[in-house]
């Protein structure tokens, strides 16, 4: 039996949330309502008082707490260090031992224990510390009984809480510490009463198999399920964690959501429940919170949507040293451009530095953080919805809205029309200028112009590169933003249009075709050099028989010369364009043409239309479509004609949404310029410090940061970089990034601020074949076709695409174009409906489904497919 004291308490008699914490409080509500919450007690804050003043660190942390506002980040790391450490060092008072070991032998005795922590400021309605503060598991003596306490007690000054409690304003810290029983789990997961962002009248469950700390720790996709309180109904949702449905009973499911709509009633909000289902299938409450933007702002939500397209491989540190600042400027400048207010801005600091990130060394868009931005604008709502539909992201919950006075806001609305009207008259003009930019650069760094400059000049081409992407890249921007909001528009048009929502890829149709789209020129100049390989018949021959590298050794006789010469054309025009185009560590076709070369030999195997020919008969078709929707919207042929009808408007907007698209490939493309030029940059820097003792091999550069880079010659950075340290480093740094690319991390998850994702233990082991009739994503381009997959994930293995496949991949970026070329199907993980993959989809009419989870590992090589472009739907029917 455990008798309450000062320093600790029943944890059904915890009744101070100041005394200890919210989440004791609420259980000990729990219980009293008749629930199965764990047996267990609560170490009082006076305990963790006590402890602070037998540590010495009354004052200390105190003080730290007052001037956190005024600390740099390395500071606050600094001193929450030092604190933790003399937390973990200081012995417990004897009578607090005492008691624990009572605690120990009455809850301990054949179960193993759980800490957790139970902040006075923890699940709360303005400041959750969700996934802030540490737990303990499998806490089996009484030594790890006082060592779990004081891990837990010291996690409250780790470096993320006391960033958070800088950004809360949390002037003190008071904390009790929960020891309860732990379960026996057979499943452990988490219920929303309520949808988080909507409230819509649906729970959502999210569970794994055994105990939750992997689910809390974004560590696995869970099982995700939904009810409908109108009439009970489950709905499974397919995706990463689905395997994992068929071990909870609908049963189950049901008195879950039951639950959770009695816990609503009894708290007077929505809830997030924490659960586990027990050994002997009996549901067990570990937790229950309300659901607020505040608390659930905590969670971060991380996303490789789109950023994979661009970023598919684990990235070097030189390049998230470019990466992350990029983004934070493209953001920052474009809410300069168009007049949103500096108090706006200044609000959305936070967010904007903290873009990106980085797990398991590969990039993720830091959605939480990205959504609070775009809400922080006006209509932000309706723009983190096009956002989302551009990079197809997922909505989330948890963001920050800013307010101002109604004159203040007019004004500003005011000047963000006229600075937007006046940059968009214009946008193709600064589209050019962005072009030329570029253009100017390769020129002046093209490979042939890199010999022999010292490397104080090579530096500064760095420099000139880091301008551009930091401060001369609001034109490029503007097309992205404008096929993001075009699209959103057009959308909203045809679903509000009832002659045309029963057509469910009627706005893929309209943007099939499209004339002048750049990112097909590499497909058709490739295409004819096919056709002059098939005119010659020794280089048919040569093509057909003969191996890539033989080849490319064939093509330095003299016989080949013509040809030769026109193949060095493309590679000097378009060898940019490959995939990794942005990786930098990538080598470029002209550094490595076999790729080229084997996908020119499928080329030259190939009969029929050309992809001119193709994409004139898809851009007939969206003539086609645009005039049935115009008559659709306007029925009377004089009408329909006038600019101000409603076809008329509908024809505005489409014109709009298509010319946003070519501009936007126009400026990617020359991205992939800049980036390539970039590399043969950074490699001439190599060779430079190679030269001076400071790297080994030259392609070491990139596990340097750009500023680690420019500190060799320039004074602002100091020290500089010694031989002994740069080689330390990228022995460290080379080891880290051959870790990172043993491990997967799923494409969406969520962690608590400042954690990182962490692999299971099992990881390393082979993904099971997850083999499956039918599998949904977004119908991308519409039509229906029936062929043999082909699972490739590397474009370098793109010759076991045969024509007439149908390719299933986890992301494409423009490196891929020249094999769509070939297949008749697509279906592919990642991506948005203006994904690169998308776009070029659409320009072949090619029926493509994007977003499909773990397409991969569900289809196998030799699996007869069924895509279902207009439907989104992927059937699997045999082999």
């Amino acid at each position: 039996m455990i008798t309450s004291t000062p320093l600790l308490s029943r944890l059904e008699s915890a009744d101070s949330v100041r005394d200890f914490g919210a989440k004791a409080v609420n259980l000990a509500r729990l219980h009293r309502l008749g629930y199965r919450v764990p047996a267990g007690i609560v170490v009082a804050d006076i305990a963790f008082q006590r402890h602070l003043r037998d540590a010495r660190l009354n004052e200390t942390y105190r003080e730290l707490l007052s001037g956190l506002p005024t600390l740099q980040p390395d500071e606050i790391g600094r001193r929450s260090a030092a604190i933790r450490s003399v937390i973990l060092g200081t012995p417990l008072a004897p009578r607090l031992r005492d008691s624990l070991v009572r605690v120990h032998a009455t809850l301990g005795q054949e179960n193993v224990l759980a800490v957790r922590s139970s902040a006075a400021s923890e699940d709360g309605l303005c400041a959750s510390f969700a996934g802030q503060l540490d737990s303990v598991l499998g806490v089996e003596s009484g030594e790890q009984l006082e060592d779990a306490l004081r891990q837990v007690w010291a996690s409250h000054f780790s470096e993320r809480c006391l960033l958070y409690a800088r950004h809360h304003g949390l002037a003190e810290i008071r904390m009790g510490v929960i020891v309860q029983r732990q379960v026996r789990a057979r499943y452990s997961g988490v219920l929303f009463t309520r949808d988080a962002v909507t409230l819509r009248a649906q729970a959502l469950i999210e569970y794994v198999s055994g105990l939750g700390d992997r689910l809390v720790a974004g560590a696995v996709t869970p099982a995700r399920v939904r009810v409908r309180y109108s009439d009970m109904a489950v709905i499974h949702d397919a995706g990463d964690g689905a395997s994992e449905t068929a071990g909870l009973s609908e049963m189950t499911i049901g008195e879950l959501a039951s639950i959770g709509l009695e816990l609503e009633r009894q708290f007077g909000a929505a809830q997030d429940v924490e659960w586990s289902v027990d050994a002997d299938g009996g549901i067990v409450l570990l937790q229950t919170r309300p659901i607020t933007a505040a608390g659930s702002a905590q969670l971060v939500v991380w996303s490789n949507a789109n950023i994979a397209e661009n970023f598919p491989d684990v990235v070097s540190p030189f390049l998230y040293s470019i990466v992350a600042r990029g983004y934070t400027a493209y953001f920052r400048n474009l809410g300069l451009g168009f007049g949103i207010s500096r108090w706006r801005l200044q609000a959305m600091s936070e967010a904007l530095e903290n873009i990106v990130g980085l797990h398991a060394g590969r990039l993720y868009y830091n959605l939480s953080n990205i959504h609070s931005t775009i809400y922080l604008a006006p209509g932000g709502s309706r723009l983190a919805r096009w956002f989302n539909q551009f990079t197809g992201a997922q909505e989330f919950p948890g963001v920050r809205r800013a307010t101002a006075g109604r004159v203040e806001r007019a004004t500003e609305l005011a000047r963000i029309v006229v600075k937007t009207t006046w940059k968009y008259l214009w946008v193709r003009r600064r589209v050019a200028r962005f072009e030329k930019t570029v253009d100017n650069y390769a020129g002046s760094t093209h490979p042939s112009r890199l010999v022999g400059k010292t490397l104080s000049s090579l530096l500064e081409d760095l420099r000139g590169f880091l301008d551009i992407r930091l401060r001369r890249w609001n034109n490029a921007a503007l097309s992205d933003v404008a096929a993001m909001v075009c699209y959103g528009v057009l959308k909203h048009v045809l679903a509000t249009n009832s002659a045309v929502v029963d057509d469910f890829t009627l706005h893929g149709k309209l943007l099939s075709g499209l004339p002048g789209l750049i990112s097909a020129r590499p497909i058709s100049e490739l295409w004819k050099l096919s056709r002059a390989v098939r005119g010659d018949a020794a280089l048919r021959q040569l093509f057909a028989t003969a191996s890539a590298a033989e080849i490319v050794s064939r093509l330095a006789a003299p016989e080949c010369s013509e040809f030769s010469g026109r193949f060095d054309e493309y590679l000097n025009e378009w060898g940019f364009r490959y995939s990794g185009e942005l990786m930098l560590t990538a080598a470029t076709p002209c550094e490595n043409p076999l790729p080229i070369i084997r996908l020119l030999q499928s080329y030259c195997r190939e009969d029929g239309l050309g992809p001119d020919e193709i994409s004139a008969d898809q851009g007939r078709l969206r003539e086609h479509a645009s005039e049935a929707v115009c008559a659709r919207f306007s029925p009377s042929p004089w009408l329909r004609r006038l600019p101000f009808s409603r076809a008329g408007r509908f024809r505005i907007i489409l014109r709009a949404t298509q010319g946003a698209i070519l501009l936007r490939e126009r400026s990617r493309m020359k991205q992939a310029l800049l980036y390539t030029r970039l590399r043969h940059l950074m490699l001439r820097i190599g060779e430079e410090f190679v030269r001076s003792s400071l790297l080994v091999n030259r392609d070491d550069i990139f596990l340097l940061t750009v500023d680690e880079v420019l500190s060799v010659s320039d004074a602002e950075f100091s020290p500089a970089l010694a031989p002994e340290i740069a080689h330390a480093t990228v022995l460290q740094r080379s080891q880290q990034q051959l870790r990172f690319a043993t491990m997967q991390p799923p494409d969406s998850f969520m962690l608590a601020r400042g954690d990182e994702w962490q692999p299971e233990v099992s990881a390393g082991e082979p993904s099971q074949v997850l083999h499956e009739s039918s599998l949904r994503g977004n119908g991308a381009c519409g039509g229906q076709v029936e062929s043999s997959a082909v699972v490739v994930l590397d474009v370098r293995d793109a010759d076991q695409v045969h024509a007439g496949d149908i390719l299933v991949t986890r992301q494409t970026d423009p490196g891929w174009a020249t094999v769509f070329f070939l297949i008749k199907g697509l279906v592919i993980e990642r991506g948005g409906m203006l994904s690169h993959g998308a776009i070029i989809a659409r320009e072949y009419g090619i029926p493509a489904v994007v977003g499909v989870a773990q397409a991969t590992q569900r289809i196998r090589s030799g699996d007869r497919l069924r895509v279902d472009g207009d439907h989104g739907v992927v059937e699997c029917c045999g082999r």
